[in-house]
């Protein structure tokens, strides 16, 4: 049972499929948004850790109190989040963009090109319009991503049917594993980046940064992208929606994002620093490892 509930100095959330309700709406609830207001009062440091860009970070976690360094683009980059300076930056290797590419491509993945600038797909990628929505930048398609080589790239993601992901996630990483880091952050999107890209290793500079141990970390995510962290984080909480894998890896499981799970469980570990009492709907918790 973890009973220091004062030791906790850094809460790293996942964004999508965690702190962020599903599709369509994808928004912050008001519990959720108190249960964070109330920890950053009590001097907890909150880094969102996601695979999306500043500026959909800064639109969806408008008014929520972040600053300083939060995680980006699934651990490749590390950003200040008041100025925007990049604290941290591990983007693909070059030589590996077109391999990578090609290699999606006969796997039959549709794919999309992060670069500084703006996020580009393969013509008709599924969803790809409804990515970002306005007023974000759009997701721009074109007919081939290969041919934006050799612009910079954050990373290359490659957009699947959900049944067959795991068995060409495994592919992948037979053929890059040694080299890139490879993973899947939701059921039909795979990752593929700097072998020092993820939000484990990111996490663990983040850390380093605002001088906190990882016994100092609350980290709370939802799918296999979120692994490493979870394991680097002092107290480990997964989702309800996430995948048993994952679940296996935390120390305790709270309710899925569609009921607020993060307000959950916050209002249970963190919250009580405050003085507060865990709240009595919190049934969606369930204790882990001691």
């Amino acid at each position: 049972m973890v009973t220091a509930m004062r030791r906790y100095r850094l809460l790293a959330i996942d964004l999508d499929g965690t702190l962020l309700t599903p599709f369509p709406e994808k928004q912050v609830t008001p519990r959720a948004r108190q249960a964070l207001e109330a920890a950053s009062a009590a001097g907890m440091a909150i880094t969102i850790t996601t695979g999306q860009m500043l500026a959909v970070l800064r639109h969806v976690c408008a008014g929520l109190p972040l600053s300083g360094p939060q995680i980006l683009e699934n651990g490749a980059l590390i950003v200040d989040f008041a100025s925007g300076s990049v604290l941290r930056e591990r983007l693909l290797p070059p030589e590996y963009i077109l391999p990578v590419l090609e290699a999606t491509r006969s796997l039959g993945l549709y794919r999309a090109y992060h670069t500084p600038e703006g996020v580009y797909v393969d013509r008709h990628t599924p969803r790809a319009r409804n990515w970002y929505r306005p007023p974000l930048p759009p997701v721009i398609e074109v007919d081939d991503v290969a041919s934006l080589y050799p612009r910079p790239c954050i990373k290359i993601a490659a957009v699947g049917q959900p049944e067959t992901l795991p068995e060409k996630r495994q592919r992948l990483q037979l053929w890059f594993g040694r080299l890139l880091h490879v993973t899947q952050s939701t059921r039909d999107l795979l990752e593929v980046l700097h072998p020092e890209a993820s939000k484990g290793q990111a996490l663990q500079q983040v850390a380093r940064l605002l001088a906190v141990a990882p016994s100092e970390i609350v980290a709370i995510g939802d799918h296999y992208n979120d692994v490493e962290m979870l394991r680097f984080a002092g107290l480990s909480i997964a989702m309800g929606n996430a995948p048993p894998e994952v679940q296996a890896v935390a120390d305790y499981v709270t309710s899925d994002n569609a009921h607020d799970g993060v307000a959950k469980a916050l209002e249970r570990f963190v919250l009580p620093a405050l003085g507060w009492s865990p709240s009595a709907e919190e049934g969606g918790a369930r204790e882990g490892r001691e």
